[in-house]
């Protein structure tokens, strides 16, 4: 019994998906065997199991079997070691070679969790590697959490190279942790690592009695206008009062007196005359014209 296999790499979005396939068949007559176990083992480069399956033939004597070796794996060759067995047949051994050299990039950040106040910032590395020659712009940028806000600089990398990140908390941020995300995106590859934020209680702000002071301040202000205005709309009307006086003293015909409640009716008109002072000059504007009639 002969085993014949082959390995078909096919990129993914999770990496690389390996597929082994061949043919399980007779030394002499070529015929198919259908029904034979195949084991199968998959070590890395440095020698370390990766994958172990087993597979049957079918009735034209075919098998398959597949698994995923990540972007960030090991370069280098991985070797799959199959046997075949079937009662009635002799042992089949095959050892195949793969060599994974696919190009791509790694991040990596200089810490995995920060501590930051309220309204404070921190600042932390990311590093863009290459893997296996990889040399394409890897553009970063991040998923925002609520009151957190993540810059870069620079924003784009070509591996290998560094980036420093900048995290900036609001003043009003919730308090507790976070988990931030940063993403790298070059091409269809794109590759994120996690940062834990520990949002702590920020500084006691001194804006508040400064506020405090300052609204003080602008009440005392209004209040001054306020004073002011009606002091001196209280002197305007005094004033209307006094020429009113003048005028019904220094003429007290009957004509005079008709053309100072007119006069009055006007300032009552214009808010220039309280209603007291109105409702009191009128009824001695009213008095004067009896007794002149």
């Amino acid at each position: 019994m002969m085993i014949q296999a082959s390995f078909n790499p096919v990129q993914t979005g999770e990496g690389y998906d390996i597929v082994i396939s061949g043919r399980v068949f007779d030394a002499i007559s070529n015929e198919s065997i259908p029904n034979a176990v195949l084991s199968i083992q998959v070590t890395d480069p440095q020698g370390t199991s990766v994958h172990v399956a087993i597979a049957y033939s079918t009735q034209n004597g075919l098998y398959q079997d597949s698994f995923l070796l990540s972007s960030t794996s090991l370069g280098g060759n991985y070797t799959a070691f199959l046997v075949a067995e079937k009662p009635g047949y002799d042992t089949a051994n095959l050892t195949l070679t793969l060599a994974f050299s696919s190009p791509d990039y790694l991040i990596e950040t200089s810490s995995g969790s920060l501590s930051i106040e309220q309204g404070q910032a921190v600042t932390l590395t990311v590093t863009v590697l290459s893997l296996r020659g990889y040399n394409h712009a890897v553009n970063l940028t991040a998923i925002n959490q609520p009151g957190v806000n993540i810059q870069f600089d620079p924003a784009s990398i070509i591996p290998s190279g560094s980036s420093t990140v900048t995290i900036s908390v609001a003043a009003d941020a919730q308090l507790g942790n976070r988990t931030t995300t940063l993403l790298g995106v070059s091409g269809s590859l794109s590759h994120r690592v996690t940062v834990q934020l520990y949002i702590t209680q920020g500084p006691v702000q001194v804006i508040y009695p400064i506020l405090g002071l300052a609204i003080v301040v602008v009440a005392a202000a209004i209040f001054l206008v306020l004073f002011v205005r009606r002091s001196r709309g209280r002197r305007q009307r005094e004033a209307v009062v006094e020429e009113l006086l003048k005028q019904a003293s220094g003429d007290s015909g009957y004509v005079a007196t008709a053309r100072a409640i007119a006069r009055l009716e006007e300032l009552r008109a214009l808010g220039k005359v309280d209603e007291a002072t109105y409702q009191k000059l009128k009824k001695e504007y009213e008095k004067r014209l009896e007794k002149t009639e």
